[in-house]
C-alpha cells in the first residue's frame, strides 16, 4: 500500500506545528520556566557528581571529602538562590498561578528549604561529611513534596 504525498505532507506539517507551539509560550512563563529548569539541571549534575565521588578510585578520602563539600556547598547555594527568590516573588512558584491554599504551602515548604540550605552549610562549614547526604536527601525530599503537593512538574 503507497501513501498519497499529500497525506504525508499533511501529517509531517501537523507534527512540525505541533512541535514548534508546544517550545513557544509567553516570554514570561518561558523565562520563569527556563530558569527553574536550568536550576534543576545544575542540582541534577551537582548530585550526580557528588554520588559519584565515592567511586572514584584515584581520590584520597581527604580529595573525596573536599570534593563533597564544594559540590554540597554549590548545591546549598543553588537551593539558597531559588527560596530567596521565591519569597521575594521573583519567581512566582515557577510561573504557576497559585491559590490561597497552594501559596501558604509553597511559603511553608520554601522556609522549610531555607532552614535545610542553611543547615547543609552549616555542616559544610563544620566539615561535617559524613552529614552532609542525609542532609541533601532532606532537602531532595522538601524539593519532591512540594512538586507533589502543588502539581509541578519536575523539569
Amino acid at each position: 500500500m503507497k501513501i498519497p504525498r499529500t497525506f504525508f505532507s499533511y501529517i509531517l506539517m501537523l507534527v512540525v506545528t505541533i512541535f514548534i507551539s508546544g517550545c513557544v509560550s509567553p516570554q514570561v512563563d518561558k523565562q520563569e520556566a527556563c530558569e527553574s529548569s536550568e536550576h534543576s539541571k545544575k542540582l541534577r549534575i551537582l548530585l550526580h557528581k557528588l554520588d559519584t565521588v565515592t567511586f572514584e578510585p584515584s581520590y584520597s578520602e581527604l580529595e573525596r571529602d573536599q570534593y563533597r563539600l564544594g559540590y554540597a556547598s554549590e548545591i546549598s547555594h543553588i537551593v539558597g538562590e531559588m527560596v530567596k527568590r521565591q519569597q521575594n516573588k521573583e519567581i512566582a512558584a515557577c510561573g504557576m498561578d497559585l491559590s490561597t491554599q497552594q501559596r501558604q504551602i509553597f511559603d511553608q515548604l520554601s522556609l522549610k528549604l531555607q532552614v535545610q540550605a542553611q543547615q547543609l552549610l552549616e555542616y559544610i562549614k563544620l566539615q561535617q561529611t559524613e552529614s552532609i547526604k542525609p542532609q541533601l536527601n532532606r532537602i531532595n525530599q522538601t524539593c519532591t513534596s512540594c512538586h507533589q503537593q502543588l502539581n509541578l512538574e519536575i523539569q
